[in-house]
């Protein structure tokens, strides 16, 4: 499998759209941001704050280097878990303010913005460095695992688990021709149809863009959403996560740590 390029929280520069306006860049260390001295490094000390806030803090003190505020508008990039440089240790939180308003007292704007962390923190939990091995392999060796555009999914980790359960064989060669095409228009129009023609088995559209996606979305879901009493694919996607005793204790933190917790989250969610 060759690798693709997608647009999945990877590096910061992908942020840097042409109208985004970047409002402040914040040093992180040990999971403290830079102390605030001035309006706008309040602002950067509130965002911190309410990140940290939501997510479990543990993986954010080892991994996380940098915080990062922009916007481009409402709607377009709402932010990401990006990698800082070719490792996968140090990591960068993007957030767009007009997307992500932590002052908002709307319910549904809160959610919105509680689903787009949860699932970054998915791909910083997936794809840390205690879950990739390093590679610069073009083309997967399929005895080496699942291979993601940093390098493999180390045997036992999340990703690998989740690829083998949910895409291993014509899932993920379908996937795969799809991700030949060049054209972006062109990509996003038949990744859409491949998540039509499964759309038993993603949990959302977004997440037939990729495994690394799927997994993000499927966490997502998992902490938002009551254990499954339905037993398809997608249903099986949330439920993987139940046997990991480490998840569902982040599961609770974060359940705990919100403002509420959406009813029939998996049924009642619309793809935009």
């Amino acid at each position: 499998m060759k690798k693709i390029l997608f647009l999945i929280a990877i590096w910061p520069c992908l942020l840097q759209m042409v109208n985004a306006q970047q409002v402040g860049v914040w040093k992180i260390e040990n999971g403290r941001i830079e102390s605030p001295n001035s309006k706008i490094d309040t602002l950067g000390f509130q965002y911190w704050e309410a990140v940290c806030s939501i997510l479990p803090n543990d993986l954010l003190k080892k991994y996380v280097v940098s915080l990062r505020l922009f916007s481009d508008g409402r709607n377009e990039d709402l932010g990401g878990m990006n990698q800082m440089d070719e490792t996968v240790d140090f990591w960068q939180v993007d957030l767009d303010t007009a997307d992500m308003n932590i002052f908002s007292r709307d319910s549904i704007e809160i959610l919105d913005y509680t689903h787009t962390l949860i699932h970054e923190f998915g791909h910083l939990l997936s794809l840390n460095s205690m879950q990739i091995e390093l590679s610069d392999d073009e083309i997967q060796d399929p005895d080496r695992g699942y291979l993601t555009d940093e390098g493999y999914a180390i045997k036992g980790s999340y990703l690998n688990l989740f690829v083998e359960e949910f895409w291993e064989g014509k899932l993920l060669r379908q996937w795969d021709r799809i991700c030949e095409k060049r054209n972006q228009e062109k990509l996003a129009d038949r990744l859409y149809q491949f998540y039509l023609d499964h759309s038993d088995e993603f949990v959302t559209d977004y997440a037939a863009e990729s495994p690394e996606e799927d997994i993000a979305e499927s966490w997502t879901f998992f902490v938002l959403s009551d254990q499954p009493l339905k037993s398809d694919i997608k249903n099986q996607k949330i439920s993987f996560f139940y046997q990991f005793p480490e998840l569902l204790t982040y599961r609770e933190e974060i359940r705990a740590n919100i403002a509420f917790i959406p009813k029939s989250y998996v049924e009642n969610f619309k793809n935009k």
